[in-house]
């Protein structure tokens, strides 16, 4: 069944009906109100039901609308490892990026359309991120792993929408490059957190214990990439 949009005095909302559904639930996801009804529920009901929760509903989309991922191309910069870079984006015969100081140039082929350059420059940023995390989060699984006297095999570098890393049963680990965009305590807390499954592969008190033996700071690490995570794109 088709959704239904409901024009609202304060926001526009879209309605789903489902025969799966008991009950009314509101979600308010990327500045959006979505609402989830039983199949066969009053439209009437569910707009009682959104004017019950108003008060929540603005409060939530106000919420979303401030959590929006900058541009950080057209604010010329880009965060790394708790420093910010300042970011040209120039033309040249070829693509290629250089660094100079806390200065990053991405040089996209003079080939390209005038249309096209930001978004060629995005995708020279993420590739120069995930280099420099494979370098990174080599240097510190090396570090931590001796301390730690958990020693992972494969490493892995990627780009994940829903984790910032993960440890397999056969030792592999993995790092989100979108990691280095936040200050390196925090990478660190999920380098540990990662080198702890070796040992635990759970999340029982004992995987815990031994986190916070190597990051007593992990709640504060959880919290912030929490908080913050919605701007860790490009």
């Amino acid at each position: 069944m088709p959704a239904v949009v409901v024009k609202a005095e304060h926001f526009n909302y879209c309605v789903y009906f489902s025969a799966k559904r008991r009950s009314i639930a509101l979600q308010v996801k990327q500045g959006q109100l979505s609402v989830r009804a039983p199949l066969g529920c009053s439209l009437l009901d569910v707009e009682a039901l959104v004017v019950s929760k108003q008060s929540w509903v603005l409060k939530h989309l106000q919420h979303n609308k401030s959590q929006i991922a900058p541009d950080w191309l057209m604010l010329q910069q880009l965060p790394y490892l708790g420093d910010t870079l300042m970011v040209s984006i120039l033309s040249g015969k070829r693509q290629w990026v250089e660094m100079s100081g806390n200065q990053i140039y991405l040089w996209v082929s003079n080939k390209c359309k005038a249309d096209d350059m930001t978004k060629k420059a995005a995708e020279l940023a993420r590739k120069w991120y995930q280099q420099q995390a494979h370098i990174w989060f080599v240097e510190r699984v090396s570090y931590w792993q001796q301390l730690m006297n958990l020693y992972p095999g494969v490493m892995v570098v990627g780009n994940w929408k829903t984790k910032w890393g993960y440890c397999k049963s056969d030792a592999e680990v993995g790092f989100n490059w979108r990691l280095l965009m936040g200050p390196a305590w925090v990478a660190d807390y999920v380098v540990i957190h990662e080198l702890a499954h070796l040992k635990h592969l759970n999340h029982s008190r004992e995987f815990w214990r031994l986190v916070e033996q190597y990051c007593p700071q992990r709640r504060l690490a959880i919290e912030w990439l929490k908080q913050n995570q919605y701007w860790m794109t490009i």
